[in-house]
C-alpha cells in the first residue's frame, strides 16, 4: 500500500509541476537553480500560459546578490505565453522558447525600462509570433531612433528557427497588402538612420526556416549595422532563390565570418570575389549550400583558395560533371590535400550527363576534354 500511495503522490507532484506553470505563481523558486555564484537557471513546462511579467516581478523581489539570470520556457502544443520585446528584465542574460504561441510581442517596444539591455543568449523556436498591426502602425510612424531600431546589441548569440508571425488585425477594412506596403516604408527609411547598430558581441546569428523572408531583409541586416566579431551565420530552409549580394565580399560586412550555411533553399548559383590584397588569414570560410538546385560553379572557382580560402560544399546539389566542371574537380582535389580536415566534403557526387551519373567529381579524369567536346 506504501508503495501503491509513493506512485501516486510522484505522479500528482509531476501533474502540478506542469499545470502550476500556467497560475499565477509569485513564488518561482522550486523551477529554478541556484548555484553558489547565485546564478538562476528557471525551467517552464507551460500547459496553458504563462506571463513574463510576473516572472519579472518575481526576480526583482529576490535579495542581492543576484547572479545571470536564464530563462527556459517550453510550451505543450496550444499554450500561449506573454513575452515582450525587448525581454528587459533583473539580471537576465539567456532566454530559450519553444513551441510557443508568444502574445504581447510588441507592447513594450518603446517603453522606458529601469533594466538596460543586457541579454546575450536568444533562442525562439518552432513558435508562433502574434504582431498587432495597431501597434506595428505606431512603430512605423514614429521617430527611428537606435534604442527602437537596433534592439539587442549585447547579444552574443542569436537564433529564430522555424517561426510564424502571425498578424493581429482587428480592423476589418485592413489588408495584407496594405500591411506588407507599410512595412515596406518602415525598411526604406531604416537606411537613412543616422546611427550605427554596434553588435559588437554578436558571434552567432541564426534565421532558419522562416518563409517568406521580406525582400529586404539582407539590406535591413546589414545596412548600418556593423558586426566586427560575427562568425558564424545561418540561414536555411528559407527557399532562397538569388545568392545575396553582401556575401560576395564577406569579409567587408563580416569580417570575421567562419561559417555561412544556406542550405536547403533554392540557389541555382553563387559567387565570391577575390580580394585584391593578400591576405595573412589561415582560416577558411567554410560554406554550407548543400541541398539546393546548384548545377554550375563559378570558372573561378580555382582561385578560391588564394587570397581569403574558402571551402565550398556543393554536396546534394544537381551538378553537371561535363568539361566545365574540371575546375571543380581541381578544387576539390586542392582542399583535400590543403585541409584534411574537410575531405569529407569533396566527395561530390555527379548527377549528369548520364555517363558519370553517380559518380564521384574527384575520380573523373578530364584529360580527353576540351572546350567544345563534353565527356
Amino acid at each position: 500500500m506504501r508503495l501503491e500511495l509513493f506512485v501516486l503522490l510522484t505522479v500528482l507532484l509531476n501533474i502540478l509541476h506542469i499545470c502550476s506553470s500556467s497560475l499565477i505563481d509569485n513564488s518561482y523558486h522550486r523551477y529554478c537553480r541556484t548555484n553558489i555564484h547565485g546564478d538562476q537557471n528557471c525551467y517552464f513546462t507551460v500547459a496553458y500560459w504563462f506571463n513574463f511579467l510576473n516572472f519579472r516581478q518575481w526576480l526583482e523581489k529576490l535579495p542581492d546578490p543576484l547572479g545571470d539570470v536564464s530563462l527556459n520556457i517550453y510550451c505543450f502544443d496550444g499554450a500561449h505565453i506573454y513575452l515582450p520585446f525587448p525581454f528587459r528584465a533583473r539580471n537576465l542574460k539567456k532566454l530559450h522558447v519553444k513551441n510557443c504561441l508568444i502574445r504581447s510581442f510588441m507592447s513594450e517596444w518603446n517603453s522606458t525600462s529601469q533594466y538596460p539591455d543586457i541579454l546575450e543568449e536568444q533562442e525562439i523556436e518552432n513558435s508562433e509570433i502574434e504582431v498587432d498591426y495597431q501597434t506595428m502602425q505606431e512603430v512605423i510612424g514614429s521617430t527611428l531612433n537606435k534604442k527602437n531600431d537596433c534592439g539587442q546589441e549585447t547579444l552574443i548569440k542569436l537564433t529564430l528557427k522555424n517561426n510564424t508571425y502571425k498578424p493581429v488585425v482587428k480592423d476589418p477594412n485592413v489588408s495584407m497588402k496594405s500591411m506588407a506596403d507599410s512595412f515596406e516604408a518602415f525598411q526604406d527609411r531604416m537606411k537613412s538612420a543616422d546611427y550605427l547598430c554596434n553588435y559588437k558581441h554578436l558571434k552567432y546569428l541564426e534565421r532558419s526556416a522562416e518563409t517568406p523572408l521580406s525582400k529586404n531583409y539582407m539590406n535591413t541586416l546589414t545596412d548600418k549595422s556593423h558586426y566586427p566579431r560575427l562568425e558564424t551565420i545561418k540561414m536555411r530552409s528559407n527557399k532562397i532563390v538569388n545568392f545575396p549580394e553582401q556575401f560576395k565580399r564577406w569579409w567587408d560586412v563580416f569580417p570575421t565570418l567562419r561559417e555561412l550555411d544556406l542550405s536547403n533553399n533554392s540557389l541555382q548559383n553563387f559567387s565570391f570575389d577575390i580580394p585584391r590584397k593578400p591576405t595573412t588569414n589561415l582560416v577558411p570560410l567554410l560554406v554550407n549550400l548543400r541541398q539546393n538546385d546548384i548545377k554550375m560553379v563559378p570558372s573561378d572557382i580555382d582561385k578560391y583558395l588564394s587570397q581569403l580560402p574558402i571551402i565550398i560544399d556543393v554536396g546534394e546539389n544537381p551538378i553537371k560533371c561535363d568539361c566545365n566542371a574540371e575546375k571543380l574537380g581541381n578544387y576539390l582535389r586542392s582542399v583535400r590535400r590543403r585541409y584534411p580536415l574537410y575531405k569529407y566534403l569533396t566527395e561530390v557526387v555527379c548527377k549528369s550527363p548520364s555517363q558519370v551519373k553517380d559518380i564521384k567529381l574527384i575520380y573523373i579524369n578530364y584529360e580527353k576534354c576540351s572546350h567544345t567536346k563534353e565527356i
